[in-house]
């Protein structure tokens, strides 16, 4: 240790409960040197034992503090030790101590005080049956569904805007605000980081995905904290029984289907076309002739019911819809051409 700015700065250390074994030794040592060490250690840790009972009304006069203190060191004599290495003036000891002190006071003081300071949170739930809309406080809109519960501030005052999906499902479209990025936390310590996009997050018992529409979005698991950058019309999986990110390219989106009222189709393979009307109708459709799987379909939003979008679909690619048994349907025929 070379000056006695660092035995001040153990003291903090020590008083904090963050000083290790070797520091600890060494402060012992600064303080056997002289009986002005030990009574400016007992004054250090007075202030910082003080700072724990000071109320939000408390206001220090830092200046003053400083003031009174600068104008003792003024009149305070040499010290000498024994050691060279920890030969110093007091008043320069004092005055540096005395920097340390307001410093410390003040930081002590706030985090104790406006750190600890509660944050009223909300709470929006919706029922498996419901789909509700909520509007945060910076203007950014969320649809929750399947029993989600989403906690939000009543105001954003720190850095980042960070809100907390606990269960079920939402679709985000985040307010743009590079100096604020939007974060979504789970019960896990998953996060999804963004700045302004349109996306959603589901959880279900041991995994979560992460669709994007539009933007970029940065996808870190509690025990990945690398994560991945996912941008628009990327899925992200991750499944707490075999923890690896996955991530799917090209999506159609309409996972997010409950949010935009209907699904639409980008030149979209029809095997993922026939996937897509299955989970969203909840009915069974088999593409009899395999040939026509890899044909590009292309359609705009719809929310017609399945009877209408398979006699759409017949319609364009000369396909026969019979309909085996209630909610299950074959397509029969049909060309590319």
């Amino acid at each position: 240790m070379n000056t006695n700015d660092d035995c001040i700065l153990l003291l903090s250390k020590q008083f904090s409960g963050e000083i290790s074994p070797d520091e600890s030794v060494l402060l012992d040592e600064w303080l056997r040197q002289s009986p002005d060490h030990e009574r400016l250690a007992a004054e250090i840790q007075q202030v910082w034992e003080r700072t724990g009972t000071y109320q939000k009304t408390f206001s220090p006069d830092l200046t003053a503090d400083f003031q009174n203190i600068e104008a003792r060191i003024r009149n305070a004599e040499p010290v000498v030790t024994s050691n060279p290495l920890f030969t110093v003036r007091l008043g320069r000891l004092l005055l540096r101590a005395a920097a340390v002190l307001i410093v410390m006071v003040a930081s002590v003081w706030g985090w104790r005080n406006l750190s600890t300071t509660p944050v009223a949170l909300l709470t929006a739930t919706v029922t498996n049956a419901e789909k509700q809309r909520v509007e945060l406080p910076d203007g950014s809109m969320v649809w929750l569904r399947r029993n989600a519960t989403l906690e939000y501030p009543k105001q954003f005052q720190n850095a980042e805007r960070r809100v907390k999906l606990t269960a079920g499902e939402a679709y985000f479209e985040v307010a743009h605000n590079a100096a604020q990025p939007f974060v979504v936390e789970t019960p896990d310590g998953d996060l999804v980081r963004v700045l302004g996009t349109a996306f959603g997050v589901g959880l279900a018992p041991g995994r979560i995905t992460v669709a994007v529409r539009s933007g970029r979005v940065q996808f870190s698991p509690q025990s990945k904290r690398e994560g991945v950058v996912l941008t628009a019309r990327q899925k992200a999986t991750f499944d707490l029984n075999n923890p690896q990110i996955v991530v799917s390219q090209n999506i159609t989106l309409n996972e997010l289907a409950w949010q935009t009222g209907g699904l639409e189709f980008v030149r979209t393979p029809l095997s993922q076309v026939t996937t897509d009307l299955e989970q969203y109708y909840k009915v069974k459709i088999t593409l009899r002739n395999p040939a026509l799987q890899n044909c590009l379909h292309t359609a705009p939003l719809t929310n017609q019911s399945i009877r209408k979008v398979l006699e759409s679909l017949a319609l364009t690619y000369g396909m026969q819809v019979v309909e085996v048994v209630p909610d299950q349907f074959d397509l029969l025929g049909g060309t590319c051409e």
